[in-house]
């Protein structure tokens, strides 16, 4: 697949974010996992910074994940068609509930995710994305990807002039110093994270551990500056509250990262950690896509640099580092108070 070529000046001076209002539409699996539904409120509810012109219903599966990282079995299983359908009506409340009209604006996403030689999966939302992309505009079109990029990949190969008229932010994997980049929005759908860091458009890349799971959103905040302050507020304190139920919740969720995110970070083995017992938690829910909303509403909120862009493996390790591969700009840290502060305020009018 042959891409737009920009010059590595171009890719630089769009890797810079302005000032004043940009043009975003959101690439979210919202029905997934609570952390989409405070990055959608959010950036809606900063119209001073953002024109959100559409948000894209993204496909997720665990069991396309589970499959992907090794694992023969899981339940719960839903088919990616229906973790899209499930997002697009969850992404319409949202817009519901902060008083929006979701007509024309939320948009379906692929059924499906991509597959060795199967080529782009089109949809209302690719259709969408790629339109408003190819708009002959001096402003670009800013992508916040917060789910597997099976959307924003199938609208690079259905259009590869795209490559040069987008920026994409996205969420997903880890840090390329980590032996992997192992992680759901990645692994569901490798060929399309591939795609972002091959494509050679211009990406800021948050990876997940050590960057955007320092955004972790206290029991103490849910209760006392979210809940019955308004009414997305109070709906998005709910969601997360009703996951504070028992210990071994979060001791399976603790358990889940070492295995998964955190593979090959610790070697003590399950075994010998279970010999001790956990007794005691003080809740907390990392609020990881707000990653994206926060570099795009202020950039020094979320630390970052230029790196080549990695090389994604198959099986989701990094390859080895190619010095002379395109830039891109990766996260390294976000300002937890900062980003929640500002995020918290817009979301209770305060």
């Amino acid at each position: 697949m042959k891409f737009a070529r920009i010059t590595e000046a171009e890719r630089m001076a769009k890797l810079r974010i302005p000032t004043g209002k940009l043009r975003i539409v959101i690439d979210s699996d919202a029905k997934n996992e609570v952390d989409d539904q405070f990055a959608i409120s959010w950036a809606l509810r900063s119209p001073e910074r953002f024109n959100v012109e559409a948000v894209y219903a993204v496909p997720f599966s665990h069991a396309a994940f589970q499959h992907n990282i090794g694992n023969a079995a899981f339940p719960d299983i839903e088919p990616p068609d229906e973790g899209m359908e499930q997002s697009y009506q969850e992404i319409r409340k949202l817009y519901t509930l902060l008083g929006l009209d979701p007509e024309g604006k939320v948009l379906r996403g692929a059924d499906r995710f991509l597959t060795r030689g199967g080529g782009p999966v089109v949809s209302p939302a690719v259709e969408d994305l790629i339109r408003r992309g190819m708009e002959p505009r001096e402003d670009p079109l800013y992508v916040v990807a917060i789910g597997a990029a099976t959307n924003v990949a199938s609208a690079l190969m259905a259009e590869p002039a795209l490559a040069d008229r987008i920026v994409v932010v996205w969420l997903g994997g880890q840090p390329p110093y980590f032996q992997h980049g192992m992680e759901f929005n990645l692994a569901q759908d490798i060929l399309a994270a591939q795609c972002l860091f091959d494509s050679g458009v211009p990406l800021v890349w948050v990876p997940c551990m050590n960057v955007a799971s320092l955004l972790s959103l206290s029991d103490d905040d849910v209760r006392g500056k979210l809940l019955g302050k308004s009414p997305i507020g109070t709906y998005l304190a709910e969601i997360v509250l009703a996951q504070f139920t028992n210990l071994k919740k979060a001791t399976d969720r603790a358990a889940g990262h070492r295995r998964v995110n955190l593979r090959g970070r610790d070697d003590q083995g399950e075994d010998y950690l279970s010999q001790f017992p956990t007794h005691h938690v003080s809740w907390s829910r990392t609020i990881w896509d707000v990653s994206t909303i926060a570099f795009l509403k202020n950039p020094g909120w979320v630390q970052s640099t230029l790196m080549p862009a990695p090389v994604l493996l198959d099986d989701c390790r990094w390859g080895t580092p190619d010095a002379a591969r395109h830039a891109i700009r990766v996260a390294n840290y976000c300002q937890r108070d900062l980003i929640f502060g500002d995020m918290i305020a817009c979301l209770t009018g305060a």
